[in-house]
């Protein structure tokens, strides 16, 4: 009985307290907002990194979630190809004379089982709701950004 009453009353405080806190109000690292491995690409603009989001080949494919690519800044998941890559390091190649900002990175990726390492590439169009994004310099997606309802 004296367990159970121990038990009730752990609960009843931890129901009491708050999450913990980062620095700013923020929740600590483990915390599900900002979990590394939790995708959540959210649709507002990172301006440093403008190609993180949730994108498609087309708008019409961003309402099927099957077709939508979740891009982070050091990960992404593509749902049509099943293919999951990840970088350690991004590098900013900065537009001059008109050409788009771009970024590129090594990319470790998983593929119906099979690990392959490419070279990835970002061009992200001023609007920010544009991007090509390029494998290894052959193959290459126009993405458009999907933006979620609120």
């Amino acid at each position: 009985m004296r367990r159970v009453v121990a038990c009730v009353a752990a609960v009843g405080l931890l129901a009491g307290c708050d999450a913990p806190k980062g620095e700013g109000g923020q929740p600590s690292a483990g915390m599900p907002s900002n979990d590394p491995n939790t995708f959540r690409a959210s649709s507002s603009v990172n301006l440093d990194r403008p190609y993180a989001g949730d994108w498609a080949e087309d708008v019409g494919a961003c309402k099927d979630e099957k077709k939508v690519w979740t891009v982070e800044p050091k990960r992404m998941a593509i749902a049509t190809l099943r293919r999951f890559c990840a970088w350690d390091e991004v590098y900013l190649n900065q537009g001059s004379d008109g050409a788009p900002v771009s970024w590129a990175s090594n990319a470790k990726c998983l593929q119906g089982g099979n690990e392959s390492h490419v070279f990835v590439f970002f061009h992200v169009k001023d609007s920010l709701q544009e991007m090509k994004v390029t494998f290894n310099d052959t193959t290459s997606f126009d993405l458009v950004r999907c933006v979620k309802k609120a």
